[in-house]
């Protein structure tokens, strides 16, 4: 049976289907959610204050996208399963299935004001369409840089009303990466070359520029060997020895025991991984994933810390 505040989701009552129809043809990029202005009743829109606030009924489907709510001053009702460390989240918030198959009908029985979720897990891409399609707002969130994780926060801090934690969660952490930023211009580190790759037990893969962790070693002065050839793509160890960086960065994805055999398999138990600049010099890293898998979020200014400080330990050895 349809609760109240479902059959006025279903009829389109207080707009939800309208502002579901707007973020679907709204697109503005990629930092923040497609349409996320029409979902804030601003731009586009004939509301003159937001709809949504710090007690909005929000669902997250990944860990990342949930902590930007939390860090904006509102709380979850649901999350998926890799949510339930997050600082903040509240005990009653419910699981909704994980980041890669969410449960549809968990997220709609929570009766949400908003699914925040991301869109480049193509499952949500999915299941956005099936929620709108149910007037279920859809907030999509693609955070690849810095700026993009500061455009979606203003907008949730707009919403929550918490200028505060804008300035504690975006603007302190933007000083800590300038000063590290400086630290390092300041000690004249070598040019040098890297190579970042992301293992799991399904999948391992080369990334690119594109990728939000390249941002930081490229602003900490190395140069990613992938970016200019697509000779790596395949992961052929044979194109890897060609580059011989001079770092290798391994990220690894789901069960860390499985990410780390499948790397032993993949790479490092091979002959001519031995032969490599990185393996002879010890600079074959692993970083955790909570920073440089998961979006680092308000911890921006310690994964460029970390890289930095792996620089120079590395030059000081």
């Amino acid at each position: 049976m349809l609760t109240r505040r479902s059959l006025l989701k279903f009829m389109g009552i207080g707009s939800a289907a309208a502002l579901a129809g707007c973020a679907k043809a709204g697109s503005t990029g990629s930092g923040s959610a497609a349409g996320s202005a029409d979902l804030a009743g601003s731009a586009g829109s004939t509301a003159a204050e937001p709809k949504y606030g710090a007690d909005s009924r929000v669902v997250a489907l990944s860990r990342s996208v949930g902590e930007l709510w939390l860090l904006a001053g509102g709380n979850l009702v649901g999350a998926t399963d890799d949510s339930f460390d997050l600082e903040g989240i509240s005990d009653d918030a419910t699981s909704v299935g994980s980041i890669a198959k969410p449960d549809q009908e968990a997220i709609v029985a929570l009766e949400p004001d908003f699914v925040m979720l991301a869109e480049d897990i193509p499952t949500q891409k999915k299941l956005r369409e099936a929620l709108e399609d149910l007037g279920i707002a859809c907030y999509p969130v693609d955070i690849n840089s810095f700026e993009d994780y500061a455009e979606v926060m203003r907008e949730l801090t707009s919403w929550t009303g918490r200028d505060d934690l804008y300035a504690q969660n975006v603007e302190e952490v933007q000083d800590g990466i300038d000063a590290v930023k400086e630290d390092c211009a300041s000690q004249g580190l070598p040019d040098q070359t890297y190579l970042a790759l992301r293992v799991s037990a399904t999948n391992n893969k080369v990334l690119k520029s594109d990728y939000f962790a390249c941002e930081i070693f490229d602003d900490l002065g190395l140069t990613n060997v992938a970016d200019d050839t697509s000779s790596l793509d395949d992961l052929s160890l044979e194109a890897i020895a060609a580059a011989d960086p001079c770092y290798i960065f391994v990220i690894p994805q789901g069960k860390d025991d499985e990410a780390q055999a499948a790397f032993e398999q993949a790479f490092s138990s091979q002959p001519v991984w031995a032969d490599l600049t990185a393996t002879k010099e010890d600079r074959v890293v692993t970083l955790p994933k909570d920073l440089y898998q998961y979006k680092p979020n308000a911890r921006w200014a310690e994964a460029y810390q970390q890289v930095l400080d792996v620089r120079d330990a590395h030059e000081q050895a």
